[in-house]
């Protein structure tokens, strides 16, 4: 391959492989829910409400799904820093720790 390339065979490959994950994996998360085929997976429950869409659901999962694709891209890409790990901690993690212990206590 020429070397004045701007994209080489490895970075194509790589963003292939990123662009797979960042808009195959939620379609065929949205059409496996509601398949007939894939009964058994029913992920809708989590973007619906009384089976429509609810419009907050859909911005927090797909600003869930663009901050962790992201992260995922800077740390293949070995561009990412401790403070990305800690806000996406602090935005996405804590929260779901918080409410799993705050409902582990209630139950006792």
């Amino acid at each position: 391959m020429d070397g004045n390339a701007v994209l080489t065979l490895n970075e194509k490959l790589f963003l292939g492989v990123f662009a797979l994950l960042y808009f195959v994996v939620p379609a065929l998360l949205v059409w496996m829910s509601y398949s007939k085929f894939f009964q058994s997976v029913d992920l809708s429950a989590l973007w619906t409400h009384n089976r429509r869409a609810d419009k907050f659901a859909v911005i927090i999962l797909g600003s869930w799904w663009i901050h962790s694709c992201t992260l995922v891209l800077w740390t293949m890409s070995k561009t990412v820093t401790t403070a990305d790990y800690a806000t996406y901690g602090a935005i996405w993690i804590t929260p779901l720790l918080v409410k799993m212990f705050v409902q582990r206590n209630k139950r006792k």
